[in-house]
């Protein structure tokens, strides 16, 4: 497959990705959130790279980015965000349904932009 063909298919399918769960949008809430998680955006890392969250909370996370515009997706929960440097990203959700979410940058920003994954971990009511 010729290189430039590859790379149209290989963008199509990252726009695929990184639209999936779109229209589905986790419930947010009104009110103080029960857990704020702080999460940092930079070439080529989320830190932390995984979230433990009990069923039933009520979060807010404050993404960040130290360097050149990220987005935070996590598609099982409908959270797409574009995060500017200097400009923190605030998503509320509530936590419901457990199970483990896969979170990446949905922004190409350049040659490690694929490694920029992780989860949040959301652990049934009464569990840990």
């Amino acid at each position: 497959m010729r290189a430039k063909t590859r790379r149209v298919l290989l963008g199509a399918l990252g726009l695929i990705v990184s639209m999936s769960g779109c229209g589905k949008k986790t419930p947010t809430f009104s009110g103080p959130p029960d857990t704020v998680r702080q999460i940092i955006m930079k070439k080529w890392e989320i830190v932390p790279n995984r979230l433990e969250i009990p069923q039933g909370a009520r979060v807010e996370l404050v993404v960040s980015s130290t360097d050149v515009e990220h987005g935070l997706a996590v598609s099982g929960l409908g959270i797409n965000e574009p995060v500017q440097p200097e400009h923190p990203a605030v998503i509320r959700f509530l936590a419901q349904t457990p199970g483990t979410y896969l979170m990446h940058c949905s922004i190409a920003c350049g040659r490690g932009h694929g490694k920029m994954i992780g989860e949040i971990v959301i652990n049934p009511a009464g569990s840990r």
